[in-house]
């Protein structure tokens, strides 16, 4: 498909087919402008602007106009049921129109294209078959016949009879859209999110972004000289809990008032790739790295960006290597997938064309290879989509990707369905793409699982460092100890949070190296020899002064003994019998594994699998490390036994929190929050 330099970064966003401007010529709309009046030769104008820059329902209210002061010229109806083909609220509405210009079928040009893909929309696809064929006929008997408009008809009868295969292999997923503070009455799209779902980042098209509606110059099919379209702004949200998004904020030092859209980011939100495109036409990739809380400004990426498009690409995890995307010339088609090595900061090389496994005379775009390394997903408009772009999974085997495969309906849709990515554990994934129902234009998708089928086995690492108990930076070097002597990870832990992130492959041993100014190094073993599917682990490197060191002994001389005396003084058999089952509001019980000091040279590896850490520090400055948080004692006492029969946690026991303040057992009888 062709496309002018001055849309580009359009075509990048929404990928949409062009259709040859849906077969409707100039010399169309100079008939209709005959015998109409002043005014509303002005809102054709208008109308046919928007209908070339495929801004259709834009130029829809323009057409509707027109017909109401013009119901004779059953023209209009072919044309509003044109621009109701692209409308997926009101797609139904298109073959109505377009019928009724039925009886000038054989002289307008392109209306059997134009039916059938109307027809297509609406799912009626024996029919957009025959009409699509129809259309075939008419252009190959043709005087002025188009040779790519013919390999355009058979492209779609295919595409046609791949929708009517696929109708039969519907995937068992939950699809629902994000809805607010995500999704607006605009474009969101290209969604990117940290390996644990902590943070999504995706662009914003629409009257809120920083550069407002843009008009470029460029030659349109009506001869007029201009484009009107939003410029691009990246947006951050960060979950407020489990299942809530924050309202999305603006990255203030990433966005200008041109082009800025989100192109990938990697596990840990540390770096995120850019597009930028500033107006000669072409796109490049830009590198920006977070540095505490705040991202820096984009830096192009030398030997990776060519004279053509270059506009999306993904991480490969444990590998300096990303896969992106790019229309340079010696490919196989359109925008195909390559390879590169990152050689040092910022310089690329080594890039290679994957393929043509992967690649095809056709469009391939949107990367995404999850965090095993095993899974590429991306989007591509080939023969075997069903519609504009649809989502492929290429599994990695003996180091080569092999043959893709359409992941079929309900993910895949009749419209372009793009920038699909997952979270490590395969459980949860997003997209972006048009459907009805929508709350603007494109949106963004949830899907439930994200990879359905064999689970995704690794062990996602959520660590925290501390100097006297307060977040402090770190860096941490990440070493194979068994398996894989070459696999190496250098992280630094957010100075405001403590936080790090990563991500460890099954099958191996690791050491985390985790290392403070002016303090001795500590370092932490994993093993993930055992784990078959995914599992998440919090760690901790606390580092103390002698001057803390000394203010902790006066604080916890005396914790373990006092706990434990408290804990083995009660009746605990007895509180089970009559409280076991009890609820009550703002109660809630934990298990205790360790407080802070006594939690030193702590094994990690007898826990795996089980409810992650939690770390608080209390009213009385202790700070402990528990598990699970469960609505009745009994709860509790289940996971307590589990973490007793490993036989490396007996001194584990049950706490409870009351309205936010820890209580031991007996404290909830003496106090009588818990009677009979």
């Amino acid at each position: 498909m062709k496309h002018s330099k001055f849309i580009l970064f359009f075509v990048l966003i929404f990928a949409l087919n062009q259709n040859w401007f849906s077969q409707v010529s100039t010399e169309f709309f100079e008939k209709i402008t005959s015998g109409l009046k002043k005014t509303d030769i002005l809102t054709l104008n208008k109308a046919k602007e928007k209908f070339y820059q495929e801004s259709y329902l834009e130029a829809l209210p323009h057409f509707e106009k027109l017909l109401t002061n013009n119901p004779k010229l059953i023209e209009l109806n072919y044309l509003i049921g044109i621009c109701y083909s692209y409308d997926a609220n009101n797609v139904s509405k298109a073959i109505q129109y377009i019928n009724k210009a039925n009886p000038k079928a054989n002289e307008i040009d392109g209306y059997y294209f134009n039916l059938a893909y109307a027809l297509e929309k609406n799912d009626s696809i024996d029919r957009a078959i025959e009409n699509y064929r129809t259309a075939l006929i008419i252009e190959e008997k043709s005087i002025d016949r188009s040779n790519k408009l013919i390999e355009e008809i058979k492209y779609r009868i295919n595409r046609c009879k791949k929708i009517n295969e696929f109708k039969r292999k519907k995937n068992n997923v939950r699809i629902s859209n994000i809805g607010k503070p995500i999704n607006s009455n605009a474009s969101e799209y290209c969604p990117l999110i940290t390996s644990n779902e902590s943070v999504m980042i995706f662009t914003y098209r629409g009257p809120d972004s920083k550069g407002g509606k843009q008009v470029l110059k460029g030659k349109q099919p009506d001869g007029t000289e201009k484009i009107e379209l939003f410029y691009e702004d990246i947006l951050i949200s960060k979950k407020t809990n489990d299942s809530t998004w924050g309202e999305p904020q603006g990255i203030e030092s990433i966005n200008t008032i041109l082009h800025d859209a989100a192109v990938c980011l990697n596990f840990d939100g540390t770096q995120l790739f850019v597009y930028k495109n500033i107006g000669a036409g072409n796109g490049d990739l830009y590198l920006s790295t977070l540095i505490n809380n705040t991202y820096s400004k984009p830096v192009l990426q030398i030997g990776l960006n060519s004279p053509q498009w270059e506009g999306s690409a993904c991480f490969v995890p444990h590998r300096d290597q990303i896969i992106f995307a790019s229309e340079r010339k010696g490919g196989y088609g359109g925008k195909d997938l390559y390879i590169a090595d990152r050689l040092k900061n910022n310089v690329w090389g080594n890039i290679k064309n994957l393929g043509p496994i992967i690649n095809t005379q056709y469009d391939e775009d949107a990367p995404f290879v999850t965090t095993d390394g095993k899974i590429l997903f991306f989007s591509s408009n080939n023969n075997n989509s069903l519609g504009g772009y649809d989502i492929f999974r290429s599994d990695l085997k003996s180091e080569n990707w092999q043959t893709p495969y359409n992941l079929g309906a309900p993910i895949n849709t009749k419209n372009d369905d793009k920038f699909f990515i997952v979270r490590a554990d395969g459980k949860v994934g997003y997209y972006s793409s048009y459907k009805q129902g929508g709350k603007g234009e494109q949106d963004i998708y949830k899907i439930e699982p994200g990879i359905p089928g064999i689970p995704i086995e690794m062990l996602e690492v959520n660590g925290f460092v501390t100097v006297d108990n307060k977040p402090v930076g770190a860096t941490i070097q990440i070493n194979s100890l068994f398996k894989n002597r070459r696999f190496s990870i250098d992280l630094k832990s957010n100075s405001q949070s403590g936080a790090f992130l990563t991500n460890l492959p099954a099958g191996d041993k690791y050491e985390l190296v985790v290392k403070v100014d002016k303090f001795p190094q500590q370092v932490i073993e994993l093993s993930t020899i055992n784990i078959d599917s995914f599992l998440v682990l919090n760690v901790f490197a606390d580092f103390t002064s002698a001057p803390y060191d000394k203010k902790l002994q006066e604080l916890t001389r005396t914790i373990s003994e006092l706990e434990f005396k408290k804990d083995a003084e009660f009746n605990k058999e007895e509180f089970a019998q009559k409280f076991g089952n009890t609820k009550k509001d703002s109660l809630a019980y934990k298990v205790q594994i360790g407080a802070y000091k006594t939690f030193e040279n702590f094994n990690y590896n007898n826990i795996l699998g089980f409810p992650k850490i939690i770390r608080s520090t209390d009213s009385d400055y202790i700070t402990r490390f528990i598990m699970g948080h469960f609505d009745t004692y009994n709860e509790a006492l289940k996971l307590l036994n589990e973490l007793k029969e490993t036989k490396f946690l007996k001194g584990a026991f049950i706490i409870a929190n009351y309205k936010g303040k820890k209580k031991y057992l007996h404290e909830l009888i003496t106090e009588k929050i818990l009677s009979e």
